[in-house]
């Protein structure tokens, strides 16, 4: 294995660049060659660049060559050490700043792991294309990433990777070349539009809702040990909770046994995710899924109380809020259930359901958007096409003014489970 033993000074050329010779022991005896030092007067530190020449004049003339063409990189202060640097030395300084940024709580853990997966198909991309500078690489993203990408296939599934996904890809590698550009490594952000994403809102079927139900039940009770029937408990009655007052997963997971009140009025819920914020009043049927969850966990867990555990769907043995919810069992269930079409269904088709059930049932559109911490415009653009046609006026149509100071529980809502499966 070679081993840099010194470098000598050669000549200086201009007051800027100097040439240099590098030596160094190896298996065949003592080995030499050039390279290039610039001083980069912006960024107060020397740039060095390996050269081809064998010879003094050759290398005269080449570090000449190497310095006229990066001397609009070095008058605008960007590294031009940084071009001989492969790409994943990049990519790590860059993942690290994710990290830190983790540690720092400006970003989740898991947010930092993503940016870090959705870097490794650049990287094969870069070498796929020849190993090009961080600028030639914009320049060949923005022509040819499309089209490259668009051919693979998820490793899991073996499925044609999506439109959502490439979406989140592109986000993440548009952050890092910005930071490049930023940190002065490039010059050059590729330019990119935003692939056509086709949103399913469809609602849970009814029809297979209370089979559904009887699904989860039988899934907890059969779960192979504590822990997995834990997670399965946890997962049913996010399910319960969301077809019962159409809140975000994102607001369950944030949801702490704290923000349940009991008032002499009734009882409400205090909700919050995606920067928004509410306090809605539930029917007790939804109150009386919270209050047999936690005493679920009390009785089969002697360890559990509500204040160590503050967190309504916590991990198991753990404090810490639920993040993640399997779709692998999401898409047993409702196969289980005798559904068509599993794939199809998000985990949000429950908030779904409900606001089509609302809409359908006579609610305002105007009262719904309060109640689920959306807007009007929302829920006319996402839902309008999903009500009966004899009640799209009645929903969405002549919003009174005084609704939106409404704040008490639409009647409908306070219905038993039993009516309102009849009703819908």
């Amino acid at each position: 294995m070679s081993k840099v033993a010194y470098q000598k000074k050669v000549r200086s050329i201009t007051k800027e660049v100097t040439l240099l010779r590098r030596y160094w022991e190896s298996s065949s005896g003592l080995s030499n060659s050039f390279r290039a030092r610039i001083w980069q007067p912006k960024l107060k530190k020397y740039a060095y660049i390996n050269l081809d020449a064998d010879n003094e004049q050759d290398a005269i003339n080449e570090t000449l060559d190497k310095w006229s063409e990066r001397r609009t990189d070095i008058k605008e202060g960007r590294d031009i050490a940084s071009k001989n640097r492969k790409l994943q030395t990049f990519i790590n300084e860059f993942v690290d700043v994710q990290k830190v940024r983790a540690n720092d709580k400006q970003i989740t853990v898991k947010r930092a792991d993503v940016i870090g997966y959705h870097l490794v198909c650049l990287t094969k991309f870069w070498v796929d294309n020849g190993r090009p500078t961080l600028d030639e690489l914009s320049r060949l993203y923005e022509l040819e990433w499309q089209n490259y990408r668009s051919t693979h296939r998820a490793q899991k599934t073996g499925k044609i990777i999506s439109a959502r996904t490439r979406n989140n890809e592109t986000n993440t590698h548009k952050m890092f070349f910005r930071w490049c550009e930023k940190k002065r490594y490039s010059s050059r952000i590729p330019e990119m539009e935003t692939l056509k994403v086709e949103r399913t809102n469809s609602p849970f079927p009814q029809e297979y809702y209370q089979k559904l139900l009887a699904v989860t039940r039988k899934g907890v009770k059969d779960g192979r040990n504590p822990r997995i029937r834990w997670e399965l408990m946890n997962y049913r009655y996010v399910i319960l909770l969301m077809a019962g007052i159409g809140c975000r997963v994102l607001e369950c997971k944030n949801l702490r046994w704290r923000d349940i009140d009991v008032r002499k009025t009734g009882v409400y819920l205090y909700i919050n995710g995606k920067g928004k914020e509410r306090t809605i009043r539930i029917p007790d049927r939804v109150y009386g899924h919270l209050m047999d969850l936690r005493k679920y966990k009390e009785e089969n867990y002697p360890n559990y109380n509500s204040t160590e555990s503050p967190h309504i769907f916590n991990t198991w043995k753990s404090p810490k809020a639920t993040k993640h919810y399997s779709g692998e069992v999401r898409k047993r269930w409702m196969k289980e259930s005798g559904m068509p079409d599993p794939d199809d269904y998000e985990l949000v088709c429950f908030r779904h359901k409900f606001i089509t059930d609302a809409l359908n049932n006579g609610a305002h559109s105007l009262t719904i958007a309060t109640y689920c911490g959306t807007s009007q415009l929302m829920i006319e653009k996402t839902y309008s096409g999903l009500v009966a046609a004899q009640v799209y006026d009645l929903v969405f149509k002549n919003t009174p003014e005084e609704a939106l100071e409404r704040k008490k529980t639409p009647k409908w809502l306070e219905l038993s489970e039993e009516e309102n499966t009849s009703v819908s």
